[in-house]
Order: C-alpha cells, then sequence, then structure tokens
C-alpha cells in the first residue's frame, strides 16, 4: 500500500512517502500554506501524483491524551479531503529531537513509521 503521511501545522505542514512494501517513510517538502483549503488541494495533488492509497496523519494530543484545539484544527481537515481514507496516529511521542533539516517532514515520518510498524 502506498501512504502518504501529514504532520499538520497551521502554516506549514511536514510530509512522508512510503511503501508498506518497503518499510520506509521518506521525507518530501513541507507544504507551506495559509488557509486549510490551499493545504488540501496540495494534498490531492500529492495523493494523485504519487498513486497514494491511504492518508496517516498525525493527531496532536494534549499531555493528559486529551485533545485540544491543535486536534480540533488537523480534524478540520478531514472533510476537505472528499472523503479519501485516513487513520489518526496519536503523534506526541513523534516529534524527533536534535534532527537536522527539515523538522516538520522528519516529524511525518516518525508517524508514517508507527503505521509501517503496525503493519
Amino acid at each position: 500500500m502506498k501512504y502518504l503521511a501529514l504532520d499538520v501545522g497551521s502554516r506549514r505542514t511536514g510530509v512522508a512517502y512510503g511503501e508498506s512494501s518497503m518499510g520506509i517513510a521518506h521525507p518530501l517538502e513541507t507544504i507551506k500554506h495559509y488557509s486549510l483549503e490551499e493545504l488540501a488541494t496540495r494534498v490531492r495533488t500529492l495523493i494523485e501524483d504519487r498513486s497514494v492509497e491511504h492518508l496517516v496523519i498525525g493527531l496532536p494530543r494534549l499531555p493528559s491524551g486529551d485533545e485540544g484545539e491543535q486536534a480540533e484544527f488537523v480534524r478540520s481537515l478531514l472533510p476537505l479531503l472528499d472523503g479519501f481514507p485516513y487513520t489518526l496516529i496519536d503523534e506526541r511521542h513523534t516529534t524527533p529531537k536534535g534532527q537536522e533539516g527539515d523538522g516538520d517532514s522528519h516529524a511525518a515520518c516518525q508517524i508514517l513509521t508507527v503505521k509501517l510498524d503496525l503493519e
């Protein structure tokens, strides 16, 4: 299966791509956006260009495990993706520490790695 992972932010969204047959997540260029509609358009383009079959989206939770404003923001993206299949992954422990380069896309890689490890 071909996956696209998202670490959704209000202005920057990290992106990673991977295939279950390979079991490895690869960072893609972070998407810079000004609205959820713009982000959804860019994600739909990536889905088409890479023949993605499933999205893996990081769901930010509070330390207590509850959902806060950022989780609500991420959930507001879902209806804009036209019913495309997705899995939400708790991203509390996926932020890479001391990572050089694009931290947003590396976080998306961590989110996708969680999904690939479950297969």
